[in-house]
């Protein structure tokens, strides 16, 4: 039967540095690059009795499931924020991350560890959709404010944001607009158009995702929340 080794995995942006301690205590390493076939390179040099730790990133998340489906061994994801005064128990003079996320997970049980767990793949799901929405409703809100300083450019106070809400009102308020005022308004039109409709086509992939939940409360309160946080 092969021995236990412990195995650190620190992660760059486009390279990753492994530290393996082997059962009697050798260590050894080697670095590649993050990309698909550098990524295989990896899981390789693994075994399924491995204990392999990496802090966790969307990266990590993806190596995660790469390596439970490829290798089968354990992989311990680490909050990295809660991970510093761990390191304090460990030996000083080890400078190399990946070295520490080894020693952590040889030293440590999870128990012991701030181990953050995989997400299902209907909880990457949501936080996919919601990052998304997230994102194109604060570029609503950019696109409404820049028609907005439209107005005041041109002097006109009397209009609102609110009065820029709906496609419906924006169209009727740059009616007083003229000249080159009145064309930049509607190219924010045209964008707004195309953002608005890409809203309403992740919301209705968030109800899907969200269909026959048993958590569905919860759920609706993190929606709830994306949008209070959006439109602040």
């Amino acid at each position: 039967m092969e021995r236990k080794r412990f195995i650190g995995i620190d992660l760059g942006k486009r390279t990753y540095e492994i530290k393996i301690i082997e059962s009697d205590g050798k260590v050894s390493g080697t670095n590649g690059l993050t990309s698909p076939a550098g990524r295989k390179a990896l899981y390789k040099k693994l075994r399924s009795t491995d204990r392999v730790a990496i802090e966790v990133c969307s990266l990590a998340m993806v190596m995660a499931r790469e390596i439970e489906k490829e290798v089968g061994c354990e992989v311990v994801l680490l909050n990295p924020s809660q991970i510093a005064l761990i390191y304090r128990s460990v030996k000083k003079n080890d400078k190399e991350d990946a070295l520490k996320l080894a020693r952590l997970v040889q030293k440590f049980t999870n128990e012991e560890l701030p181990k953050i767990e995989l997400p299902t793949e209907h909880e990457e799901n949501l936080r996919q959709i919601l990052t998304e929405l997230r994102q194109l409703k604060h570029d609503r809100t950019k696109e409404i404010n820049r028609i907005h300083a439209v107005f005041l450019e041109c002097g006109i106070t009397e209009i609102k944001r609110k009065d820029l809400a709906t496609d419906e009102k924006r169209t009727e308020s740059i009616k007083i607009l003229k000249g080159l005022a009145l064309m930049q308004a509607e190219r924010n039109l045209e964008k707004l158009k195309l953002i608005e409709k890409q809203i309403q086509e992740v919301e209705n992939l968030l109800d899907e995702e969200i269909d026959g939940d048993k958590n569905i409360e919860k759920l609706e309160e993190i929606r709830l929340c994306e949008n209070l946080s959006v439109n602040s």
